[in-house]
């Protein structure tokens, strides 16, 4: 954070502090009570937070703006608490303030799935030659927001945030505090959906960051994608770029292959043809290495050196992370997402890499939030892995439970399917099943401890 006077950021609140005030520095501002610190500033907003006067008062230079008392608050000095009528419009004054402070280009990229590695692989990009300030893995709910927001001081060149949607108002709040010049859709389809009365509102929060970018900002947008493609993409008042498969994108993919641990691409732009090598497998991956390569791009980071640096990107483990076991068993790990696209992507990377003949055993575990939208998805998944040729379904837990009767449905058959509640179980059951030459498909969120602790027996065992 870039330090402050008091006074100044009490002067952007139009708030007063006393004389004797006046000089002192704060170099932490939360609104979390637990990283309340010396020379911290703390905005009390949030109901799930209990700040308690007994434990914050051993701090030199703590200053607390609330519109509602707190426990022990007493024990506090009477000068160190600031009551106002809104905390909340307090809270966005500073933020308002504090992103002034600042000019520099953020990027904001948004999607169902492809968001977190869209954002590493700029992040891994700009870092050759920026000061880049970015979002923590796939932490991107709006508890975040201040401590990125905070995170950026007299150093930081360029921000890179990773925007979360779960509930409605979210992208607004989120531009509320970075207010972003470039803006990044990855895909869109069923995930988070619980807090919106359909999934059409869904979209339509998604599709807000259109009319929040400035006139002059950039949207870059997978044309592919449905959802977004019927999106006023056209009512964008800025610079419009799209990528994708489509003959009309403005960066055109024209040809993907498998390798053994990369993916090799083709792509046209401008009337010249690019082609590039990136780690991980799935096409998914070449649309976010694109998106990734116009992001960088609008930050004077030129097509062919970007290339060049993504050869060398890692992906966040858990993401389709391969595991070679002995008897040339090969484990998949997938178990940092599950939700209905990343599902159908990962069943179809699967597919892609096996060979003719080696058995397909995919093991699901707890999925996200799908809502109202549950059974319909369900059948869908069913038919992708009869589609897909898998040839065992293993769940673990009731709420996968309904997807083996969907595979059943479909037409795979009981002698295939199975279904087991506790982990124990499930592995005993592995170990008798698994022959060499077998692939093995791990799903699961990643709250889901015991796939992490499954998939480390399968390692450690050999």
């Amino acid at each position: 954070m870039k330090p402050l006077l008091l006074e100044d950021i009490f002067d952007a609140l139009d708030l007063t502090i006393p004389e004797e005030q006046k000089g002192i520095i704060i170099s932490n501002v939360v609104h979390d009570s637990t990283y309340a610190t010396h020379q911290t500033l703390y905005f009390y907003i949030r109901k799930k937070d209990h700040p308690d006067g007994e434990k914050l008062k051993h701090y030199k230079n703590l200053f607390i703006i609330t519109d509602r008392p707190f426990t022990n608050m007493e024990a506090l000095q009477p000068e160190q608490i600031f009551m106002v009528d809104n905390i909340m419009d307090i809270f966005f004054k500073f933020t308002t303030y504090y992103r002034s402070l600042f000019t520099l280009p953020v990027l904001s990229i948004t999607g169902t799935c492809g968001k977190t590695t869209t954002k590493e692989m700029i992040k891994h990009i700009l870092q050759s030659s920026y000061t880049v300030q970015a979002t923590v893995s796939n932490k991107n709910s709006s508890y975040f927001h201040l401590q990125y927001l905070v995170g950026i001081d007299e150093n930081t060149d360029v921000a890179v945030i990773e925007t979360g949607i779960s509930e409605p108002g979210e992208m607004e709040e989120a531009f509320s505090y970075f207010a972003p010049s470039i803006g990044i859709m990855t895909m869109i389809d069923i995930d988070h959906t619980g807090e919106f009365q359909s999934f059409e509102n869904y979209v339509k929060e998604k599709a807000k960051m259109i009319d929040l970018l400035p006139p002059d900002g950039t949207l870059i947008i997978n044309i592919d994608d449905p959802h977004i493609s019927s999106m006023r993409i056209n009512d964008f008042k800025g610079k419009l770029i799209t990528f994708g498969k489509n003959s009309n994108a403005s960066f055109h993919i024209k040809e993907t292959n498998y390798s053994e641990n990369s993916m090799e691409f083709t792509f046209e732009h401008d009337g010249l043809e690019y082609k590039g090598v990136i780690p991980g497998l799935g096409e998914h991956n070449v649309y976010n290495a694109i998106a990734a390569f116009i992001g960088a791009n609008e930050v004077n980071i030129d097509i062919e050196t970007s290339i060049k640096l993504l050869t060398s990107f890692s992906h966040l483990p858990r993401r389709f992370q391969k595991i070679q076991l002995p008897n040339d068993i090969l484990i998949i790990d997938d178990t940092w997402k599950f939700n209905v696209p990343s599902f159908h992507i990962g069943i179809e990377v699967l597919s892609k890499i096996a060979a003719p003949n080696q058995r397909k055993i995919v093991v699901l575990g707890r999925h996200g939030s799908i809502g109202e939208y549950a059974e319909e998805e369900y059948k869908k998944f069913g038919k992708k892995l009869v589609e897909q040729g898998i040839h065992k379904l293993i769940t673990k837990g009731f709420i996968v439970k309904d997807i083996s009767r969907a595979a059943l449905r479909a037409g795979m058959s009981k002698r295939d399917v199975h279904h087991f509640s506790e982990i124990k179980e499930l592995q005993t059951f592995l170990l008798d099943l698994l022959q060499p030459g077998d692939i093995v498909y791990f799903k699961a969120v990643a709250s889901d401890e015991s796939f992490v602790d499954i998939i480390k027996y399968f390692k450690n065992k050999n």
